[in-house]
């Protein structure tokens, strides 16, 4: 058996129904050794925001959790442009992001011209830096940054040497990517990327495409997206992390749908790195 030595990181949307400290808990049960965290002060599928901003007793028990599982936190999530509407980082985001020993803060953008994309992106980018903080940009083909190739355009344009881009399975393959493309980006921009599988048949309303994203991905291995050049295509030593919430299997223990994330995801790595290792 070929495996790559990949860090797998479970995010927070696989299983939003856990508070944090919960989060780490199950992600650890599970095998993971990294999460994502979802510090977003606004209400996200039908779950309310969790109580993490600032020195809160919530705050305090996932830190304490965290010690002693030995769980790490990858990226805390997430920001977003909104046009007309100037406050785009909660109060506390980033201070609690820093105190949870997070490497990324991953931001979207609903913002329609590109340029004022650029200049929230450089604020968000100088405010993190104070942090040590690295800023992910996630594009989406319903957002205002819709490609990789956008994405990655609009990091190289701030010259913010904390900016990266963010690769998700599910935008990058509706948004029209294939794993070819991946070599086209200077591979330092990919620090990380998310991993789902998806139903062959593209959504075509914006509003469905959301709903496909938030309730409707699919376990490596249980859809059609080319996953396993997908990951042979990424930059090899780059954490996976694996988000793929389902309204199907909503019903089961956390700890359940977790296992079998990670159950997924080592299973793909053996594919791809089998792969991988056939063409050397």
């Amino acid at each position: 058996m070929y495996r790559t030595q990949r860090e797998l990181s479970l995010a927070h949307l696989s299983v939003l129904d856990t508070t944090p400290p919960e989060l780490v808990t199950v992600a650890a049960a599970a095998g993971f050794r990294k999460i994502g965290i979802r510090l977003s002060a606004t209400p996200s599928v039908g779950v309310p925001p969790y109580d993490m901003l600032g020195n809160t007793p919530m705050l305090r028990e996932t830190l304490a959790r965290l010690a002693d599982t030995g769980v790490s936190v990858l990226d805390v999530e997430f920001l977003r442009f909104e046009p007309g509407i100037a406050q785009d980082i909660p109060e506390g985001f980033l201070e609690s992001a820093a105190r949870l020993g997070a490497q990324y803060v991953l931001v979207m953008s609903a913002e329609p011209l590109e340029a004022r994309t650029l200049e929230r992106f450089c604020e968000l980018c100088e405010r993190a830096q104070r942090y040590g903080l690295q800023v992910v940009l996630e594009f989406a083909i319903y957002t205002g940054v819709k490609t990789l190739a956008d994405a990655a355009r609009l990091v190289m344009a701030s010259r913010c040497i904390n900016a990266s881009v963010l690769v998700d399975a599910l935008h990058f393959s509706r948004s029209g990517g294939l794993p070819a493309d991946i070599a086209g980006i200077d591979a330092s921009l990919l620090k990380y990327a998310q991993i789902c599988d998806a139903v062959a048949t593209i959504p075509y309303e914006p509003a469905d495409l959301i709903r496909e994203a938030r309730t409707g991905r699919l376990l490596p291995g249980d859809g059609a997206l080319p996953l396993r050049d997908l990951v042979a295509a990424l930059p090899g030593t780059i954490p996976l992390a694996i988000e793929a919430p389902n309204r199907t299997t909503a019903g089961l223990p956390a700890l359940e749908r977790a296992r079998r994330a990670y159950r997924a995801m080592q299973a793909l790595l053996d594919v791809a790195g089998s792969a991988t290792s056939s063409r050397l």
